[in-house]
């Protein structure tokens, strides 16, 4: 069945793909820093082509704005891989804002916002795929047998390296509080 979309739909339609193309995002992006860049590009792009278009006629929703993202993400390492930029993370702006969820109690025993950046800065120099699991597990707030399914591994391999590296962190914000 198409669908035709126009500018004033927009809303609408980031209200309903928000989550889904956040999830496909983080799965395939290579740095966990580019995500929000790539999401915000990839709803730029759509508003260029309504604009454009006036009415765009489309047949699944979620695989246009899949595809949208896609190209998204290949411009962007593209473009990185070409100019050699390494990539730069300000940390003091974005992480302030995130709130870590978690089931742990561990907010309580040693977490506080002066430390958020530690801990995110110690999981970001963690490998991509830990990286990935934490954020799909404390910021999307998916369940170990949904990040198990997104990234092909085991359920057991996503217990472990969410259990592993708490106790990590938590050794390593121990000794440095």
């Amino acid at each position: 069945m198409r669908v035709q979309i126009q500018e004033k739909d927009f809303e609408k339609i980031y209200r309903q793909t928000y989550n889904k193309l956040l999830r496909f995002i983080v799965i395939k992006c290579n740095n966990i820093d580019d995500i929000n860049d790539i999401l915000q590009e990839t709803y730029i792009e759509l508003l260029k082509k309504i604009r454009k278009k006036k009415i765009l006629e489309i047949d699944n929703l979620d695989s246009f704005m899949f595809g949208i993202s896609n190209n998204i993400i290949k411009r962007h390492y593209y473009k990185k891989k070409k100019e050699k930029i390494i990539a730069f993370y300000n940390q003091n702006e974005e992480m302030q804002n995130i709130e870590i969820e978690d089931n742990f109690d561990l907010e309580q025993d040693f977490i506080t916002k002066e430390n958020v950046d530690k801990v995110w800065n110690y999981i970001n120099s963690k490998d991509l795929l830990t990286s990935k699991i934490f954020y799909l597990y404390f910021v999307l707030g998916l369940k170990i047998g949904e990040i198990s399914q997104e990234l092909n591994i085991a359920d057991s391999n996503v217990k472990n390296k969410i259990y592993r590296t708490l106790k990590e962190i938590k050794d390593y914000i121990g000794k440095e509080v």
